[in-house]
């Protein structure tokens, strides 16, 4: 395992880094399985950052950081969303929201979106497990939680990625089909309150 410090892309930005050393940074991280992650570091996490569309967090080996060595680990971006369940039967719903008021008549709901999520082709499973990664971005989420409220958590992914890791993590599908792009969307309801305190 690795160390690691959290880092606000945010934060960083409004702290006065340099933006190009940022970008640098953003070059070197590697997933070959989702080049998508990828290209959102490099093309959108900045833009997405400042227009508060979407907040991005980075995974900092913090052994590296101490010799002035900036490699992001992994990252993850959450923001807001509404998450149309008009189609679905009561029972999904139920399965989705619980007690919801309203739940039945509703056509959409309030919920946390983890828009990206990935680890460093560099570093593996045994540097840092995606059960960590995830509750990085639980803890995070539930700071806005704690002020706002909300269980629902919802997510993007391939067939295989829900197969190999959201589904051993709790995640089920809200949806039977896939999207046009061929993700399915998937849900997760959560308490936020054990990760308020790390």
């Amino acid at each position: 395992m690795i160390n690691y410090v959290v880092l606000s892309l945010g934060e960083m930005l409004r702290e006065g880094y340099d933006v190009n050393l940022i970008q640098e940074s953003f070059k070197k991280f590697s997933c070959r399985r989702e080049t998508d992650l990828e290209n959102f570091l490099v093309n959108k996490a900045i833009i997405y950052e400042n227009t508060d569309f979407g907040k991005t967090y980075l995974m900092v080996d913090s052994d590296l950081l101490r010799h002035n060595i900036f490699s992001i680990a992994a990252y993850f971006t959450i923001a807001h969303t509404a998450v149309d369940i008009s189609g679905l039967s009561q029972k999904k719903k139920r399965a989705a929201l619980g007690n919801y008021p309203g739940r039945d008549g509703l056509n959409f709901v309030s919920s946390y979106l983890i828009g990206q999520l990935g680890r460093n082709d560099t570093y593996t499973s045994q540097h840092l497990t995606g059960k960590q990664i995830l509750d990085e971005c639980y803890h995070t989420i539930s700071l806005a939680a704690k002020v706002v409220g909300g269980r629902l958590l919802v997510l993007e992914c391939r067939e295989c990625m829900f197969k190999n890791f959201y589904e051993k993590h709790g995640f089920k599908k809200l949806y039977d089909e896939l999207s046009s792009e061929k993700l399915y969307t998937l849900f997760k309801k959560i308490n936020f309150n054990e990760y308020w305190v790390k």
